[in-house]
């Protein structure tokens, strides 16, 4: 896939190595997008950090959200739905419907690069694996051996100029 044909993009997740992820990236990859999947259970502080990292990246952040059929669905009418039924490690209908699916109906059939906020020593986390031919995932973390300690060092600087 060629990068400069590929539409670049960033997911948020609320947590310190997505943003840290957006902080490292900046300047390095023009025209990078960056979205937030909204659960509607997130606390504020996250729309607040959220608001800080945009103002910092001098970028939106798209927030998407789930839909069925046009209709904004949170993950309390997803939960009223499996009547109850809370997600778990084994059933991981949350991170589908409300992460997975709002991202990939986002990206539609373009060609893109994901950028994924795996740090280097987190060998042992799952990372994303889309079954669409048309993604690429992009892990620079650990590409560039980028481990918690060095997130720490990314965001400390973010924090004071925020």
């Amino acid at each position: 896939m060629n990068e400069k044909d590929s539409r670049h993009i960033l997911a948020l997740s609320g947590g310190k190595d997505s943003a840290a992820l957006a902080v490292y990236m900046k300047d390095r990859v023009p025209n990078m997008e960056y979205v937030f999947c909204d659960t509607g259970k997130e606390l504020q502080e996250t729309y607040d950090y959220l608001g800080l990292l945009e103002v910092y990246l001098n970028r939106p952040i798209q927030r998407l959200k789930a839909e069925d059929n046009g209709r904004e669905l949170s993950f309390d009418d997803l939960l009223a739905i499996r009547r109850g039924f809370l997600p778990s490690p084994q059933m991981r209908w949350c991170t589908e419907y409300l992460k997975i699916k709002p991202y990939e109906r986002y990206i539609r059939d373009d060609r893109i690069i994901s950028y994924v906020g795996i740090r280097a020593d987190e060998g042992h986390r799952k990372r994303y694996i889309s079954t669409k031919p048309n993604i690429v995932p992009r892990y620079p973390f650990v590409e560039d051996g980028i481990r918690r300690k060095d997130v720490i060092d990314i965001l400390c600087p973010f924090r004071k100029r925020a």
